[in-house]
């Protein structure tokens, strides 16, 4: 596909998922270097920002995204549990269990 002028590309997290009920979806994202022999064409600009609720925050689907026929999806969660389940999934740092 190729890139529409002007546009930009937002990266949703997990959470968007479980608020919205996966009306808006995380996806599964890499960054890669273009091939060399792209030249000019390759030209790209990349800012990233991450944002991250509170750690005591509920996560919970947002109520205009359920209805009886399409019910939440997920359970509540806190921003700071879910965030430190996404860590200790990439089994590359070990963290202590909270109490």
């Amino acid at each position: 596909m190729k890139p529409v002028p002007g546009a930009y590309i937002v990266n949703l997290g997990d959470l968007m998922a479980r608020w919205t009920n996966d009306r808006w979806r995380s996806t599964l994202h890499r960054v890669v270097n273009p091939p060399l022999d792209a030249g000019a064409a390759s030209r790209r600009l990349s800012i990233v920002y991450f944002h991250m609720p509170n750690h005591d925050a509920c996560i919970e689907c947002i109520s205009s995204c359920a209805t009886s026929t399409n019910p939440p999806r997920y359970t509540p969660v806190l921003a700071g549990e879910h965030h430190l389940l996404k860590i200790r999934q990439t089994d590359s740092i070990t963290l202590p269990v909270s109490p």
